[in-house]
């Protein structure tokens, strides 16, 4: 559309909406102008005055609320990060990592050890409801367990009641290796304040609702593993 057109449009508009306030507010802006440029006395300007001392202090109160508000707002999050670091502060020393095995590692019937699953509890406390499963990955960051598990412990994972404080080992049996497969390690674990926590294979540490047997239905008996110090 022609520029010119468009401007004497927008024009046309503005005249019609001025006109329209005009029309319907006309009255009344014309009593507040005289209501306003009216010759005062003494007492009312005294009076005004106190209405915009009051209106001030009103307006100041309104201010300090809000900013009063404000900080509790900002000092809830602080506690709630404060919270969340105090929490993970016990299981951020919960780790887990693959190592090699040494020449001539077998398991009892014989098969050989292909990997180690190694888990350091760096805590004076021990960590329970343990459960180490051998994982693998193929890109990063991980997003969650490339290995599905269901409700029992399969022969790549290790359920432990008590995982004291130290280094501990899991052998991995072969077979695992694929394209661009990847080992890892996920542990899942609950500390000694009753957080729930797992971490991923790329170390990535999540705090859960429940407890891993909780969360995955295990159901009993389930073979309870005795932990190998590292």
């Amino acid at each position: 559309m022609d520029k010119r057109l468009l401007r004497v449009r927008a024009g046309a508009i503005s005249v019609l909406v001025v006109a329209g306030i005009l029309l319907l507010f006309g009255p009344l802006l014309g009593k507040a102008w005289t209501w306003v440029t009216r010759a005062r006395g003494a007492d009312w300007w005294g009076a005004a005055g106190q209405w915009a001392g009051a209106a001030g202090t009103v307006a100041a109160v309104v201010v300090a609320l809000w900013i009063a508000r404000r900080d509790g707002r900002i000092a809830r999050e602080d506690r709630r990060r404060q919270e969340l670091r105090d929490r993970q502060e016990q299981a951020s020393r919960v780790t887990a990592w693959i190592e090699a095995s040494e020449d001539g590692a077998t398991f009892p019937d014989g098969t050989p050890v292909d990997l180690y699953m190694i888990v350091a509890n760096g805590n004076p406390e021990a960590i329970n409801n343990v459960i180490v499963s051998f994982d693998i990955f193929k890109s990063l960051p991980v997003r969650g367990p490339y290995i599905q598990r269901g409700d029992s412990v399969e022969r790549d994972e290790y359920l432990y009641a008590v995982l004291p404080p130290g280094k501990w080992r899991m052998p991995v049996r072969p077979g695992w290796g694929g394209m661009s497969a990847q080992p890892g390690v996920m542990l899942a674990f609950t500390d000694s304040t009753n957080c729930h926590w797992l971490r991923l294979t790329d170390g990535t540490l999540t705090e859960q609702s429940e407890n891993v047997i909780k969360r995955r239905e295990i159901w009993f008996p389930q073979g309870i593993s005795v932990p190998e110090s590292y």
